[in-house]
């Protein structure tokens, strides 16, 4: 039966130069029964700074935050075991192998896990900003046997920014660099106006326009005349 099930999994990675690694000896995590909510907010926010010249108001988009509420651990048996998380044979198992996928930190740096989540078709990357457990059942002995797990997430970039299809110009677009651009080529493409070189690269605190490479994120605002 569980074979059928498409339960939401996430996917524990960290990154490496431009790209996306598992990070070892972290397994997915996939939830014993979907969440019963899954909230998206998407926002927008006004920014206003001075060019040299005037000051420019624009909107930017923000990433966009997530709940996954709620995830459910039970080890009271209820669950077939095997829809348990691997290896796990508690809740105290269940909660270190979420906790490892989520939001303990990794490598030198000390950096939270950058986790893909799947979940019925849909693929997403972001981090955790937070994770709330209420643990609901105990045995005789205080052993926790149920919890209730609440996620929040924050979209992440790190494959890149997913937005540059809007091309409306009351908003901000963040672009990546990419091999043969420059910065009135990128001008011409985002605005139909190569001229606009000078105050993007103000904009993004450019000393010298010419020396943008691969890889790099830039603003690009609306301008206004």
């Amino acid at each position: 039966m569980s074979q059928h099930l498409s339960r939401l999994t996430l996917v524990p990675y960290f990154k490496s130069g431009k790209k996306l690694q598992r990070i070892p000896n972290r397994d997915p995590f996939s939830v014993m029964l979907n969440p019963e909510t899954f909230t998206v907010i998407d926002g927008i926010e006004k920014v206003s700074f001075f060019d040299g010249r005037i000051n420019q108001e624009f909107h930017m988009l923000k990433s966009s935050t997530f709940k996954l509420s709620t995830i459910l651990l039970d080890a009271t048996g209820a669950i077939p075991k095997d829809l348990w998380p691997k290896g796990c044979n508690s809740i105290k198992d269940m909660m270190d192998c979420l906790k490892k996928a989520t939001i303990m930190p990794y490598g030198e740096a000390h950096n939270v896990p950058i986790i893909k989540i799947h979940w019925c078709g849909m693929s997403f990357t972001a981090y955790a900003s937070g994770l709330k457990t209420d643990y609901t059942l105990f045995n005789v002995k205080g052993v926790p046997l149920r919890a209730e797990v609440t996620l929040d997430l924050v979209q992440d970039f790190s494959e890149g920014w997913p937005y540059e299809e809007y091309k409306s110009p009351d908003l901000t677009h963040l672009v990546e660099v990419k091999a043969g651009d420059t910065l009135p080529l990128m001008c011409n493409r985002i605005y139909n106006d190569p001229s606009y070189y000078l105050q993007i690269a103000r904009i993004n605190g450019l000393t010298n326009f010419r020396q943008i490479k691969p890889g790099m994120m830039l603003e690009f605002p609306p301008i206004r005349e």
